[in-house]
């Protein structure tokens, strides 16, 4: 009751302060998770406040299913006048919240149902082999209101496939950038297709992009993303990283077209480095006039070069007056994992690249490396101070690097559309 008359407190405090304001106030929004519901005010002519209590829930209990059908009871709670029902692959809505997904099933069909149902057939499914699925409810309460999820999970059993296919695959060369892998499939294979990455990152993508692409499972994915092949073939993936481990995820078809179990074959990549101290040793190059995008700005050139023991290291080039207020924390940010899979997120070898700094600018470049078994070294530390003068504009109080990938944002994508995929049917056995 507090939350209810704080927030009628705010709204008509907000009315008063919108009023003093030149634009008149004459939009009533109510924000729900991700939803907004707008109203007119001038078409409202009250606002009032009610007490439900307990539940308003539609709980459902799983009876059977087969690809088409799924039979099932549900009980809504004394408070649950109606409900509304949908079934979705669980990774799909694996990362929402309960306010997400009774807006998903709001969306996803238009029947609303107001009984009990004690044995009930629930058609326009259609169910693949192998997957994991929810069943949702939502439930609505006398004022029409959206309240709570009931859900349960089950999993297909894996389809049905002729004969055993399989690709058997094997590692032809392992180099620190690059490997190549052979695929030879047996008679029971019509084709393949396999895709590669770092050990965990296809299925973090898959658990990721799943609502967004619609895969039901893991073998949608790799048919998707995966390159196509028949017979025994080699590929070769280049741009791969040292002392990484990677997985190669492979989907087999039968002669029919039907999907076996996904496969996933482990490899790595040859070892950098040697188990000593790492250590990066930083040198200040040239400061001149160098093509940016068509435009000559100031640049300043640096050497960053590991030692033999360095597996990997990490560089940062920072105004000084920032270092300054957060020193420690440059530290830590330097001397991190990749934990988002980052491109370019670790550097191996010597590298030198201009950064784009204003003349008269004091800067700091840190480089930290770690050794063969995940051992940071030093960070070494370079104060310096570009020249007076160079005959350029530039843009002022930036630091840019032509070839170091800085932006390390996570832009998290908005809320996904949900897909209906068919109008659901609930009916009495």
């Amino acid at each position: 009751m507090r939350k209810l008359l704080l927030f009628a407190t705010m709204f008509l405090f907000s009315i008063g302060l919108y009023a003093q304001n030149d634009a008149e106030i004459n939009r009533l929004l109510i924000h729900e998770g991700y939803n907004t519901k707008g109203y007119i005010i001038d078409r409202v002519d009250s606002l009032t406040f009610a007490t439900v209590e307990g539940e308003v829930a539609a709980n459902v209990n799983l009876i059977d299913f087969n690809t088409d059908t799924i039979t099932l009871s549900i009980t809504r709670t004394p408070e649950c006048v109606g409900f509304k029902i949908a079934v979705e692959a669980t990774v799909v809505i694996a990362q929402y919240s309960d306010v997400n997904l009774a807006s998903y099933i709001d969306a996803a069909t238009s029947d609303i149902y107001y009984q009990d149902f004690e044995s009930a057939i629930l058609t326009g499914v259609e169910l693949q082999p192998g997957t994991e699925y929810s069943i949702l409810t939502v439930g609505y309460d006398k004022y029409g209101v959206l309240c709570d999820v009931d859900r349960v999970d089950f999993e297909t059993e894996a389809g049905e496939y002729i004969g055993n296919p399989f690709v058997l695959a094997s590692v032809v060369e392992a180099n620190l950038y690059d490997f190549t892998v052979a695929f030879e499939p047996n008679s029971d294979v019509s084709s393949y297709y396999v895709v590669a990455g770092a050990k965990g990152t296809l299925e973090q993508q898959y658990q990721q992009f799943a609502p967004w692409f619609g895969f039901a499972n893991i073998g949608e994915m790799i048919m998707m993303w995966g390159l196509e092949r028949t017979g025994r073939t080699e590929n070769q993936w280049t741009q791969m990283e040292p002392n990484t481990e990677y997985e190669i995820f492979i989907q087999a078809l039968d002669a029919q077209g039907n999907m076996a179990p996904h496969q996933v074959f482990e490899l790595s990549t040859q070892a950098l480095g040697g188990e000593g101290t790492a250590e990066v040793a930083i040198t200040l190059g040239e400061y001149k006039l160098t093509d940016w995008d068509g435009e000559m700005l100031p640049s300043q050139f640096i050497t960053f070069t590991p030692n033999d023991q360095t597996s990997a290291y990490r560089v940062t080039v920072a105004l000084k007056e920032y270092y300054d207020e957060d020193p420690e924390g440059y530290k830590q940010d330097l001397c991190s994992e990749n934990t988002m899979n980052v491109v370019g997120w670790f550097l191996f070898e010597e590298l030198t690249t201009d950064f784009q700094i204003d003349p008269k600018t004091r800067c700091i470049a840190l480089a930290a490396g770690k050794n063969i078994n995940g051992e940071w070294g030093p960070i070494t530390e370079v104060e310096f101070t570009t020249p007076e003068s160079v005959d350029a504009k530039s843009n002022s109080g930036i630091i840019t690097s032509r070839q170091l990938n800085n932006d390390k944002t996570n832009q998290a994508g908005t809320i996904p559309t949900f897909k209906q995929k068919g109008q659901l049917k609930l009916t009495s056995k």
